[in-house]
C-alpha cells in the first residue's frame, strides 16, 4: 500500500518589525513633572475666562516646573507643557487686564458724561 503524505500546512512569516520612530508616552525619557501639567490646565483655564484667579498660579507653577524640569537633567519631562502653562496663564493676566482698564475708561466715561451734563 502507498501512503500519501500531506504535507502540513504552511506557517505564515511573521509580519516585519515597525520602522524606528519617536518612543511612545510621556514615560519614555523620563517622568512626567506634576506641576507642568497644573499649569498649563490653569493657564487654559486663564484664557478661557477664569481670570487671575488660574493665571498667576498657572505662572508660578509654570516657573517651578521649568525649573524642577531642568534641575532633573533629564529625569523628568514637560517642558513644552510648563511653557504652554507660562504663555496661557500670561495671556489670561493680560486680558484681565484690559478689561479691568476698559471698565475703568468705561466707568470715567460715564463719570465725565454725568459731570458735564448736569
Amino acid at each position: 500500500m502507498s501512503e500519501s503524505h500531506v504535507p502540513p500546512p504552511a506557517v505564515p512569516e511573521p509580519p516585519p518589525p515597525a520602522p524606528p520612530g519617536y518612543p511612545s508616552g510621556p514615560t519614555a525619557t523620563g517622568r512626567q513633572n506634576g506641576m507642568a501639567v497644573a499649569s498649563l490646565v490653569l493657564g487654559i483655564l486663564a484664557v478661557t475666562g477664569m481670570s487671575c484667579l488660574t493665571g498667576i498660579p498657572g505662572v508660578i507653577l509654570g516657573h517651578m516646573a521649568l525649573k524642577q524640569i531642568r534641575a532633573s537633567r533629564g529625569a523628568e519631562v514637560g517642558e513644552g507643557l510648563a511653557m504652554g502653562g507660562l504663555v496661557c496663564g500670561y495671556i489670561g493676566i493680560g486680558m484681565t487686564l484690559l478689561v479691568i482698564l476698559a471698565w475703568l475708561v468705561f466707568v470715567g466715561l460715564v463719570g465725565i458724561g454725568a459731570a458735564v451734563s448736569s
